[in-house]
This record gives structure tokens, sequence and C-alpha cells, in this order.
């Protein structure tokens, strides 16, 4: 039987999520690079395609790994944990704009796998797909609090087998990487994705605090019910 209330936490932790300035900073020059070489709508879409399933795959191998290790912990000291990083995400996030807000410049963190994607245009999907799997086993944990919380709601409502939790992170992966079909949709399409960006770096640490607070809210309930 289907948890509404775990499908609405996973798609708004999903959505969270998804939202990672890293990421999209080395997906984005990684397509602007496949259309600037090839020119092709067709290049761009098949380079989207294999960084996206790598991304999913790498995302889902960490769900996975994290829902095993959850399963045998006890609910109340997983959420305590919860809450303690998610306290530290917001302080981050706090740290992060008074930093932008000093005009002190802030280190890109994609910056070098960004060179790394323009090498892999010239490698070929195989080298692409390689790349997506190397962000989502570094930059993606690093951001990662939303899907261990989801893990932790999860396990606290009940869902410890493989059986129950599988189809809910493979659904939370797929809400977790459509922002990157979207922009790969829109790259393939010849729109510009530079101002989504920008956009989006600038409003990193909004994201993050809201990603630490929904970890706190979920610890708190966790805690409340169990």
């Amino acid at each position: 039987m289907v948890n509404t209330h775990l499908l609405a936490q996973l798609v708004t932790m999903a959505a969270v999520d998804s939202v990672n300035p890293c990421t999209f900073y080395i997906y984005t020059v990684l397509l602007l690079a496949v259309a600037a070489k090839t020119g092709s709508p067709r290049s761009v879409a098949a380079a989207a395609l294999a960084f996206t399933a790598a991304i999913y795959v790498g995302y889902l191998v960490i769900g996975l790994a994290l829902f095993t290790v959850a399963v045998s912990i006890p609910a109340k000291l997983l959420a305590v944990a919860a809450a303690a990083y998610g306290g530290y995400t917001i302080g981050e996030a706090h740290m992060e704009a008074e930093l932008r807000k000093r005009g002190i410049p802030l280190e890109k963190a994609g910056g070098r796998l960004g060179r790394k994607a323009v090498a892999a245009t010239a490698a070929g999907l195989a080298a692409v797909a390689g790349l997506g799997l190397l962000v989502s086993f570094t930059l993606l944990p690093c951001s990662g609090g939303p899907l261990a919380a989801f893990i932790i709601a999860m396990a606290a409502s009940g869902c410890k087998s493989p059986a129950c939790g599988l189809p809910y992170l493979l659904l939370y992966n797929l809400v977790f990487v459509a922002p990157l079909l979207a922009i790969g949709a829109a790259a393939a399409a010849a729109y510009r994705v530079q101002k989504l960006q920008r956009i989006i770096e600038q409003h990193a640490p909004q994201l993050n605090a809201i990603a630490g607070a929904l970890l706190i809210g979920v610890a708190l309930y966790v805690l409340y019910t169990t």
C-alpha cells in the first residue's frame, strides 16, 4: 500500500535536493561545449541523457547504501544526527550569504570538474557518463541532506526492506534528475541555459538553508512520532 504522506515528503525533498548549483554548473559547461563543438541538437541531447543517466545510477547507489545503514540504526539516533547536520547546513548557508554580502569572492566548487566536462566532450558519451558518475559520488553527497532526511522518514514509517525502499528511491531519483532533463531539453532546443545557471548560483545559500530546515523538520517529526 502506497504511503501518501511519505510520497509528499519524497517529492518535496527530492525537488529541493535536485537544485545543486555545482552540478548545474558542470552540466551547463558540458552542454555548451557539446553545442559549440558539434552544433547538433541531437549530440547535445545524447550528452544530456548520458550525463543524467549516470547521475541517476550513482545517486541511486548512494541512496541504497544509506538505506541499508539507516534500517539498522535506531530512528531516534538517526533523527538527532539529522537535526545536527541540518543545523550545520543552515549555518553554512548563512555564512555563505554573509560572505556574498561583503563581496568576498567564493571559489566555484565545480571549476575543476567544469574543465573535465569540456575535455569529456572530446572523448565521447562514455566519458560524459563517467563524468556524471564522478559528480554523483563527489559533489552530490555534500548537499544530500534531503536524501538522508527522506531515508530516515522511510525507516521511521516502517519501510525497512529493500522491496519497500527501492521503489521509493527509484521515484526519488526520477524527481531528482528532472531539472537536468529539462535543462538538457532546453539546450537541445537551442535555448540559453546560462541565465538559469546564474539564478541558481545566486540563490544557493537560500536553497541550502531550506534543505537544512527540511532535515531538522523531519528529525523533529521522527523524534515526536517514535
